[in-house]
């Protein structure tokens, strides 16, 4: 079922939900909002700031970019919010997504110092940063360690694990 699945939809939905989100003298919109009232019933709106609202009695703004998220959504991510930027190039805002990441797991880049002390260490390393991969810096250098991940854990277990080894002697030291 769909509505099972966290879900999330950002956007220009062309209408308001009340009078709170207009700045300056705007035609009847009661029709639209209340539509758009009943459509989202069973929607959550994450609420977000507004900063777009002019004191400039010709301007005319609207609260038409806005992001829906589902209970599942929030039972993920209920730290979750968004911020509305002013509209710099056009009469959109961007929106921008906060919140926490726990729940995530990252991958960890680990390096032992005596990996250096092989021999195909250099070579390994050189092969990997000859690649040429398109995107910014960063994502060249995440990329050329996450290709180095399989060589180094070769050549741990190669060795033994380091960090079990150290954990295997204290024991023993411990014992004696």
């Amino acid at each position: 079922m769909v509505c099972d699945v966290p879900w999330l939809v950002g956007g220009d939905f062309n209408t308001i939900l009340d009078d709170s989100e207009v700045c300056g003298q705007s035609g009847d919109i009661r029709g639209a909002a209340e539509e758009f009232q009943g459509w989202r019933d069973g929607i959550t709106l994450m609420q977000g700031e507004w900063y777009n609202c002019s004191r400039d009695s010709r301007s005319l703004w609207k609260r038409l970019d806005r992001l829906l998220v589902n209970d599942s959504w929030l039972g993920a991510w209920p730290n979750t919010s968004y911020v509305s930027l002013n509209a710099r190039t056009s009469d959109h805002s961007p929106l921008v997504l906060r919140g926490d990441v726990a729940g995530q797991t990252v991958s960890m880049f680990h390096f032992d110092n005596y990996l250096t002390l092989f021999s195909k260490f250099i070579p390994s390393v050189q092969r990997i940063w000859r690649h040429r991969i398109v995107g910014t810096t960063m994502f060249a250098i995440t990329r050329k360690l996450k290709a180095l991940k399989p060589i180094f854990r070769a050549q741990r277990q190669k060795k033994g694990d380091l960090s079990n080894n150290v954990k295997l002697a204290a024991t023993f030291l411990d014992s004696a």
